[in-house]
Parts: structure tokens; sequence; C-alpha cells
């Protein structure tokens, strides 16, 4: 394959596989099933690769649909970890298609902390240092003797750093794929969206942070509180607009948007709420405002029939379609 499979998507397509071979299928399911493929092609290209790998579905034909499903969502541990790369050798044992996909999602589901789609979760390290980690977020601990870093696979950390407890202070640090954030004793956010995103965004709420692009060690940029900035492999930015609050609006539990497109806002709704959520193009460029609870998203859906001239239908748990008012 030229390109991998985003790992949310490959999520869902093993999650169906789990259903149907745990013989739970119904038409109303099936039925979901076939819109799942349709809504885009990249869904199709993940069955397609499902198909191809019949050891998978043998694999699936020997799981309760619940606690394979469970098994994805829930944080990592040493038995989890272990189970995931036995289901990742299931599959690529099962297909060549599945070889050409990287070995970034199966990375990721063994991470070290690891958070489901909708979930948040906080930790504290053996520094005092905080991390809360976003909804479907990856993240790997490497403290060792002369550094204290982070490897963030996917998704979002909010990072109030401690003084460190080390005879000789070690340097803390964030990496991706796109580069290094050297944190300067601070409150700092970092997003990286996939694990082959090509760009990672850092917001600083307190202190300074220093953004190394991989390719490019030597181009450091600072960030000081208050502002924002982009990192990618080769290059860093500092952002047009200031970050003024005192963390991310995520981190207090809430989405706000502001004059934002609905497209714009169901895309970051995707984030937090497991399965499919279509769009009609037809309201696609309506526009609202609010604050909306993220450990809800059934009430958001809701509301948004009370602020918008939409109708949301919700065929079952993992699907809800966006579509206009009908006469």
């Amino acid at each position: 394959m030229s390109s991998a499979l985003p790992p949310e998507v490959i999520d869902v397509s093993i999650a169906w596989a789990v259903h149907f071979g745990a013989g739970e299928a119904t038409p109303a399911s099936r039925a979901a099933w076939q819109r799942w493929r349709a809504a885009d092609p990249l869904h199709e290209r993940a069955w397609q690769q499902i198909e191809a790998g019949s050891a998978l579905r043998d694999r699936a034909r020997g799981l309760g649909a619940a606690t394979a499903v469970a098994a994805l969502a829930a944080p990592a541990s040493a038995a989890r970890r272990q189970a995931l790369r036995v289901l990742g050798w299931t599959v690529v044992g099962g297909g060549a298609a599945w070889a050409g996909l990287d070995a970034a999602p199966w990375q990721a589901w063994s991470a070290d902390l690891r958070t489901a789609t909708g979930e948040q979760r906080e930790v504290l390290l053996a520094d005092g240092t905080r991390v809360l980690l976003n909804t479907d977020t990856a993240l790997d601990v490497r403290y060792g003797a002369g550094l204290r870093a982070l490897h963030l696979l996917h998704g979002e950390i909010f990072v109030t750093t401690a003084a460190d407890t080390a005879a000789v202070a070690r340097p803390f640090v964030v990496d991706t794929s796109c580069g290094r954030i050297r944190a300067l004793g601070t409150r700092f956010s970092v997003r990286h969206d996939a694990p082959a995103a090509p760009e990672s965004a850092v917001a600083v709420y307190a202190g300074a942070v220093e953004l190394r692009p991989t390719r490019q060690s030597e181009a450091v940029l600072r960030l000081d509180a208050g502002e924002a900035g982009t990192l990618a492999r080769d290059t860093a930015r500092r952002a047009d607009q200031a970050q003024a609050a005192a963390q991310p609006d995520w981190a207090g539990g809430v989405l706000i948007a502001s004059d934002m497109r609905l497209a714009d806002f169901v895309a970051e709704l995707r984030r937090y709420r497991p399965g499919v959520i279509t769009l009609a193009p037809e309201v696609a460029q309506l526009r609202l405002s609010g604050v909306f609870p993220l450990a809800d998203t059934d009430r958001i859906l809701a509301a948004l029939t009370q602020v918008l001239p939409v109708r949301v239908n919700v065929p079952m748990r993992w699907w809800a379609r966006i579509g206009p008012l009908r006469s």
C-alpha cells in the first residue's frame, strides 16, 4: 500500500469484523455496516484488507464482541499489550494486504498509556509531572538517567511539568514523528493527530518550550506563555493567534465553538464520539457558537437540533447522521 490507513479506521473495521465473527449481526447492523463502507473510500479499503485476512476472521469467531472491543478500548496493561501483539501477528499472517500497513497503529495499541475515543485520563509520573491524555491518545513514557522523555504516538496531551527529583536535573521533552518539544518549566499541550501526521500543534500556557524539527535540529523555535506554534519535520513556526487561557478547552471537559462552521465542528466532534458521524453537504456551511460538554456526545447531537435547522438521526450506537430539516 502506498499510504497507511488511519488508526481510527482500522479500529472500526476490526470492531465490525469482531461483531460479525461473534454472530451478533442483525439486518440493522448489516445496513449500518454497508453505510459505513460507502461513507469513505478509506473505510472500503480497510474492509477489503479485513476480507483478505482470513486468519483475522477466524480469530474474531473465537472472541466475544464485548471482550474484543473492551481490549481495544482499555488502558494499556502488560496482558493487553501482549494480546494486541498476538492480534497484530494474526492480521499480518492472515493476508499479504496487511503487510503494507505501517507498524504505527499496532505500536499505538501497545503504548504505555492510552485512551479510547471519548476518554480522558490524568496520569501522575514518577517525578511529579502531570499528564492529561485527551481522546484517542497513545503515549510512551521513557525516563532514563539523562532524560525524561514522552513519545506521543498520536492524540493530544496537556503537560504540567515538575522539578526533576534526580540528583542531576534531566531535561523534559515530548517527541513526535515531527520533532522534539523541550519544556522549560511549563504547562503546555501537544496535538499530533496521527502517527504519520505532517505537523504537531503546540500551545504554551505557562513557562516556555523549544521546538526542534526532526530534519533541522539546529532550527530551534522558542514559544513563551500565551503563544502557540506548529512543528513539522523540516521547520517550526509560530502561530498568528495567541493562547490566552490557562489551559486548553478540552482539559476543562468542553468543546467551545465561536462562529464555527458545522463541518469543522463535526470534524472535532468525531474525535470524541466512537463510530461514524456523517454530515450532509447542504448543512456543512452553517455556523454555530456555544459551549458543549464532551462527556455527553448524545447531548451535543441533540443540542445541534436546537440551535441549527438540522435533524440528527442515530440508527445505531456507532452511526449518526446530520442533515437538513425536512418539510
